[in-house]
C-alpha cells in the first residue's frame, strides 16, 4: 500500500480518536475511493455508523469488513456490538465468541459479551470475562466498571467501589465511569450526606467546571406568564420504573400551561417507549446525539425548563445540562441526591425527603418542595387487564423485600436475620437473580445459626407474577440505606405494609416520604431497633395486619401518592415559579 494511503489512514484514525467523526468518515472514504476493499477503513466507517445510531449501515460495512478479512477479531467483536444494539442477542453472542476463539486475548469481544451475558444473568461467565479481560489488560478501563455494577448487584459495594475507582484512574476524561461509583456510594450505610456532596462535588470539578466556558446567553422570550416549553430527558422512557412514574404525569399535564418534549436515550425503544411519546407533543430521539448536539438540540427547540430524570443513572445526560442549554434545568425523580452540576438550577423534594432540620447546603441545587407528595404513581397495566386481589396466600408468616438486590446491604441483611431470630416461625423471602446473590444471604443465615429453609428466593418475573408474589409476603421490609420507591407503591397497592428504616440522606427517606403520605408513620423506624420491633409485632399481630392489609390499596389511592391532578397542579405550579424567577433576574 503506498505511503500515502497509510498517511491518510492515520491521520482518520487520529480524528475518530478526538472525536472528530465526520473528518474521519471522509478520510476513510478517500482511501476506499482507491481501494475499495480495505478492510479498516470499510470497518471504521462501520464504527462510526454505530457510534451515530445509524445501525443497519453499521451492520453492512462491519459484516462487510468481516467478509473481507475473517481473521479479524475486532471486526467480529464490533459485529457483536451492533448486533446487540438491533436486539439481536444470539447472534450478538456468537459473534463476540467468535471474536475470542480467533484471538484468545481480545479483551474487547470479553468485555462485550461479558456484559452481555451480565444482562441475561449469566452471573458467574460474565465475572470470570470480567476478570480474564483485566488479567489479560489490567489498564482497560472498561471491565473493571462492568465488574464494580456486577459486585454492585450482588450487594458486594465495598467491592464495586474498589473497582469504579480503579476505573476512574484508568479513564478520568470518562464522567459515566465516575457516575457509577456516585451511585453505589448512595448504597453504603457509613455515607452521610455531607460525604456524598463531597463526591459529586469532585465529580463536578473533573467534569462539569471545563464546560463552563461553552455556556451561551439564552434567548427565551422573558415573559412570566406564557406557555412553557418544558423538556424531559431520561435514558428510562421504556418498560422502567422511571417511565412507570411519568406516563401518568405526561398524560395530566395541562397543555394550555405547558408545550411537553421528550427527550428519549433510548437506544432499542418498547411499547412503553411509543405510549409514552404519544402523550408527549414533540419527540426526539437522542441515542445517537452526543452531549453537545443534545444541548444545540434543546436551544433550538427553545426550551424553557429542562428536566433530568436520571442524574447519575446509566447513560444520564448531565453533560449537556452542563452545557445550560435551557435557562431553567432541575433534576427529578431517579435520583433524589444531588447532581453536583452547578448549571442544574433547583431538585424536587418533599418535606419527609428533606425535614426541617436537613442542611440543604448538601446540595448543589436550590431545592424546592413539592407541598404533597414527591411522588405520582398510578396503578400498573397488567397483561391480563384484571385487578389483582390483594388477599393473602396460604403459607407460613413471611417477610419480604422484592427490591433491586444492590440495595439489601449487610446493615439490611443483619437487621433481617433478628428479625427471623425475634419471630422463629416467620422465614424471609427475596429478589435475587443469581446464584452468588443467594449464597451471601446464605452464608448470613449460616453464619447466625439459621437454618437455609428460612429463606426463599424469586427470580426476574413476568409482571403479573411478581405482583402476585406479594400476596406471599405480610410484611416488607424496606432495603438500607437506600430505599425502595416503585417496589414500595407496588407492596402498598397490593395490600402488603412496607416497613422502613430513616436515615440522615434522600435515599434513605423515600419510605418515609411515601408512608407519611398514607398515615402510616409509625411503620417508619428512627433506629435499627424500632425497625426490628416495629416489623415483629406487625407480623406478629395477625388480625391487625389483616385489617391493614384490606384497607391499603384504598388508602393509597385516596392519598396524594396517587391523586395525579393535585401532583400535576403541584408540579406546574413549581415550573411556573422557576420560570418567573428567571424573567424577574432579567429585568
Amino acid at each position: 500500500m503506498p505511503a500515502s494511503v497509510d498517511q491518510v489512514f492515520a491521520e482518520a484514525q487520529q480524528h475518530h480518536l478526538a472525536g472528530r467523526l465526520a473528518d474521519a468518515e471522509k478520510g476513510y472514504r478517500l482511501i476506499l475511493e482507491q481501494f475499495p476493499e480495505h478492510a479498516d477503513s470499510v470497518h471504521l466507517l462501520g464504527v462510526i455508523a454505530l457510534q451515530t445510531g445509524h445501525l443497519e449501515p453499521a451492520l453492512g460495512l462491519v459484516q462487510r469488513a468481516v467478509d473481507l478479512q475473517p481473521g479479524g477479531a475486532i471486526y467480529r467483536s464490533n459485529l457483536g456490538q451492533v448486533l446487540e444494539q438491533l436486539g439481536r442477542l444470539d447472534e450478538a453472542e456468537s459473534a463476540y465468541r467468535s471474536a475470542i476463539s480467533l484471538d484468545a486475548e481480545c479483551v474487547e469481544a470479553m468485555n462485550n459479551l461479558g456484559r452481555l451475558l451480565q444482562g441475561q444473568d449469566h452471573l458467574t461467565e460474565a465475572e470470570s470475562l470480567f476478570r480474564a479481560a483485566i488479567e489479560l489488560s489490567p489498564e482497560y478501563a472498561e471491565p473493571h466498571t462492568n465488574i464494580g455494577n456486577l459486585l454492585k448487584d450482588r450487594g458486594d459495594v465495598d467491592g464495586a467501589v474498589a473497582a469504579f475507582r480503579r476505573a476512574i484512574e484508568l479513564r478520568p476524561d470518562i464522567s459515566m465511569l465516575h457516575s457509577n461509583l456516585l451511585l453505589t456510594l448512595h448504597y453504603r450505610p457509613d455515607y452521610s450526606a455531607v460525604d456524598l456532596a463531597r463526591e459529586h462535588k469532585q465529580w463536578a470539578e473533573r467534569h462539569v467546571s471545563p464546560l463552563a466556558n461553552n455556556r451561551k446567553p439564552h434567548a427565551n422570550d422573558p415573559k412570566p406568564d406564557r406557555r412553557l416549553r418544558i423538556g424531559y430527558v431520561s435514558p428510562d422512557f421504556r418498560d422502567h420504573a422511571v417511565a412507570r412514574f411519568m406516563l401518568p404525569l405526561l398524560k395530566n399535564h395541562n397543555r394550555d400551561e405547558v408545550q411537553v418534549f421528550g427527550y428519549a436515550d433510548v437506544p432499542q425503544p418498547d411499547s412503553i417507549t411509543h405510549e409514552l411519546r404519544e402523550h408527549c407533543d414533540r419527540w426526539r430521539d437522542i441515542a445517537a446525539m452526543s452531549d453537545a448536539t443534545l444541548a444545540n438540540t434543546v436551544r433550538t427547540d427553545g426550551i424553557d425548563i429542562l428536566i433530568d430524570l436520571a442524574a447519575h443513572s446509566g447513560r444520564n445526560r448531565l453533560l449537556a445540562f452542563a452545557l445550560k442549554p435551557a435557562p431553567v434545568q432541575l433534576t427529578y425523580l431517579a435520583y433524589c441526591s444531588t447532581t453536583g452540576v452547578d448549571a442544574i438550577d433547583y431538585r424536587l423534594t418533599d418535606r419527609f425527603f428533606d425535614p426541617p432540620d436537613t442542611d440543604l447546603t448538601v446540595y448543589s441545587e436550590c431545592s424546592i418542595y413539592l407541598p404533597h407528595c414527591y411522588w405520582c404513581y398510578s396503578p400498573p397495566a397488567l397483561a391480563s387487564g384484571d385487578m389483582p386481589p390483594t388477599g393473602r396466600l396460604p403459607g407460613p408468616p413471611t417477610f419480604g423485600c422484592l427490591n433491586n438486590f444492590a440495595k439489601v446491604s449487610d446493615t439490611a441483611l443483619e437487621l433481617w436475620i433478628q428479625l427471623l431470630q425475634r419471630v422463629p416461625k416467620s422465614r424471609l423471602l427475596l429478589y435475587a437473580r443469581g446464584s452468588d446473590h443467594r449464597d451471601r444471604v446464605r452464608g448470613f443465615m449460616q453464619r447466625a445459626g439459621l437454618a437455609d429453609t428460612r429463606v426463599t428466593f424469586v427470580d426476574r418475573q413476568p409482571f403479573d407474577d411478581y405482583l402476585q408474589t406479594f400476596r406471599e409476603i405480610d410484611v416488607a421490609l424496606d432495603p438500607y440505606p437506600c430505599n425502595g420507591g416503585t417496589t414500595t407503591c407496588d407492596a402498598l397497592w397490593m395490600g402488603v405494609p412496607v416497613v422502613s428504616l430513616a436515615g440522615d440522606t434522600a435515599v434513605s427517606r423515600a419510605g418515609s416520604s411515601l408512608l407519611s403520605n398514607l398515615g402510616l408513620e409509625y411503620l417508619v423506624a428512627d433506629s435499627e431497633a424500632d425497625y426490628i420491633n416495629i416489623a415483629a409485632d406487625l407480623l406478629e399481630s395477625p388480625e391487625a395486619l389483616a385489617q391493614l392489609r384490606s384497607e391499603l390499596r384504598d388508602r393509597l389511592e385516596a392519598s396524594p401518592i396517587m391523586n395525579l391532578p393535585l401532583f400535576v397542579r403541584d408540579l406546574e405550579a413549581a415550573f411556573r415559579k422557576m420560570w418567573r424567577d428567571w424573567c424577574h433576574s432579567q429585568c
